[in-house]
């Protein structure tokens, strides 16, 4: 009786380190399987849909006159300002926001509602920043500057991985090589592993350093 039982527990104990091997090589090669804690996405404290503000598309969506909503079409430079000029790509503080949303949405709105109120437009808490959560996060100590890969792509557009939903031109047109298609999404998520190997196999089809130098800190 003993054999049969530690054989069964043998296996079960080779079947679960199989199981975390594969999880972490998985994660080490692209993206970790979206379980416990590692989903590529994660909810935001306002549901700000990019379908309706970057899409140039007609959306699943109707309007409070009955009408069949279409995205605006915005550039991401509209919000994401500094990222053909800086290292991080920018997020727009809530009285950015509220510049248009003061008037533009109903006055029910829920997610309005959160945004106003961050923006002391209605209640009586004052202004704060909304605290979204980050979807792309690289290691602290790699570096990565926006400009020169928004400068270059927008340059050698036969380059441009993915595509946008409706956009081919300037910095909204190139953005879908790392993010994916970011306009269609009605929630942001990680669509690239965003990997060593992903970037330096990049630099090398584009003539871009590949020193350590280039990178890291």
């Amino acid at each position: 009786m003993l054999v049969p039982v530690l054989a069964i527990g043998g296996l079960g104990v080779v079947a679960v380190m199989g199981v975390v091997a594969a999880f972490v090589i998985t994660g080490w090669i692209g993206q970790p399987v979206p379980v416990l804690g590692f989903e590529q996405t994660f909810d935001q404290p306002i549901d700000f849909p990019h379908t309706v503000h970057a899409s140039l598309k007609q959306l699943d969506r109707v309007a409070a006159d009955g009408q069949t909503m279409e995205g605006l079409g915005l550039d991401c430079t509209f919000c994401h300002r500094t990222v053909t000029t800086q290292a991080n790509a920018g997020v727009p503080p809530v009285g950015f926001c509220a510049t248009c949303h003061q008037v533009i949405g109903a006055e029910d709105n829920v997610q309005l509602t959160i945004l106003r109120d961050a923006a002391d437009i209605v209640g009586d808490d004052g202004a704060e920043p909304v605290n979204w959560q980050r979807v792309h996060r690289l290691p602290d100590h790699v570096r990565f500057v926006h400009e020169p890969h928004i400068r270059y792509l927008t340059a050698n557009p036969s380059e441009v991985k993915n595509t946008t939903d409706g956009v081919t031109e300037g910095p909204s047109g190139v953005c879908s090589t790392c993010h994916g298609n970011v306009a269609a999404m009605q929630q942001v998520e990680q669509v690239e592993s965003l990997k060593m190997g992903q970037c330096v196999d990049c630099h090398r089809d584009n003539g871009a350093p590949t020193d350590c130098a280039a990178c890291h800190y």
